[in-house]
């Protein structure tokens, strides 16, 4: 055999091996690649909704004076905790203390004279009894006597007076807590009414949030609600506990009150101030959802592979909703009955031949 005729036999070979191999991969595409496919079924989803709102605490008191007067000392700053009844910061009262010494003095006078005054009625009363005394005389000791009764009175309750402002000179702690803010230094000028220091009692912690009017019938007191926060991994349990039924000063907003039910881990992180998201969920809809392992993202575009005509691979695209837990909601590009493509060994394309 010469070269040339081993060049044609090897020419030959080649082509039959390649005509073996297209007809063995038409064969397969004709067949289709197996995959597993599930059917959209629309399921009853809970309308779920949120409202933005700040954690503060139950009870919590702002405290203020009812005088005037300059601040001699701050005995507690921010973060410090204290006990009920200590002494948290004290005003220069000198004016009170010389009305105190005053008042006192007062009563020692009114008192020698109400038991001069006492002594007299019970001697004219005794004569007057044995007719060696008027009844002119009686009426006027009589008379004296309960004025000088009422004279005492009247110091014995300035006394009271002076000692309730004593009270507002040495502000102390209404409860056992922690101090949250403090208004003011020494030196400063109080005013009555004006803010000094803040007080809280932790433990017990609510959420203030607003519903909009639109919602607001969807709220209701005793409501079962989660709230999330950014340092807590997981949901904080909460009962709606107060429902605001104006929204004249919140501008259609109404206050809603949430208290709060964390387990011991979660207690730790509660903090008055921070921003929290209370998630309601009332009521039920029907949504189409799908696993988000099924999602395929391709840039900007969101799509799913689903089986198409003549049992051909297609990518269609979806937009997305809310998502829960591993589940995500289909807005648009589905519809209930599509055959969705949940597993294949192979890549898949547009147009590929499928085995259901």
């Amino acid at each position: 055999m010469n070269l040339s005729k081993l060049f044609m036999l090897v020419i030959a070979a080649g082509m039959l091996l390649q005509s073996c191999g297209s007809r063995e991969k038409e064969e397969t595409q004709k067949a289709g690649v197996p995959v597993q496919t599930i059917a959209i079924k629309a399921s009853e989803v809970p309308k779920s909704y949120q409202y933005p709102g700040t954690v503060a605490s139950v009870k919590k008191s702002t405290l203020s004076t009812r005088i005037m007067g300059q601040i001699n000392k701050v005995y507690v700053h921010e973060g410090d905790k204290v006990e009920k009844g200590q002494l948290l910061l004290a005003i220069r009262s000198n004016d009170i203390m010389a009305k105190k010494s005053q008042v006192e003095a007062n009563i020692l006078e009114v008192k020698a004279a109400y038991k001069n005054a006492e002594t007299d009625f019970n001697r004219i009363s005794n004569l007057y009894e044995k007719k060696s005394a008027t009844k002119k005389e009686l009426d006027d000791i009589t008379t004296h006597f309960n004025m000088m009764k009422a004279r005492l009175e009247a110091a014995s309750k300035a006394k009271a007076e002076v000692e309730a402002m004593m009270m507002y000179a040495n502000i102390r702690a209404p409860y056992s807590g922690v101090v949250t803010n403090s208004f003011v230094d020494a030196g400063d000028m109080a005013n009555p009414g004006m803010p000094l220091l803040a007080v809280e009692a932790p433990g017990q912690f609510e959420v203030i949030t607003r519903v909009p009017e639109s919602e607001i019938d969807l709220v209701a007191k005793d409501d079962t609600v989660y709230v999330a926060l950014k340092n807590c991994d997981e949901d904080v349990m909460g009962v709606i506990s107060r429902v605001s039924t104006s929204s004249m000063l919140s501008g259609a907003q109404f206050e809603t009150r949430v208290s709060l039910l964390p387990n011991e881990k979660q207690k730790d992180a509660l903090r008055s101030g921070m921003f929290a998201q209370v998630k309601l969920t009332k009521g039920s809809n029907k949504k189409i959802m799908v696993s988000k392992d099924l999602i395929v993202n391709r840039g900007q575009l969101t799509g799913i592979w689903t089986v198409g005509e003549s049992k051909a691979a297609l990518l269609r695209w979806v937009r997305l909703g809310k998502s829960n837990a591993n589940q995500v909601e289909i807005l648009s590009g589905l519809l209930e009955g599509d055959q969705l493509i949940v597993k294949c060994d192979e890549r898949l394309y547009d147009g590929m031949a499928l085995e259901l």
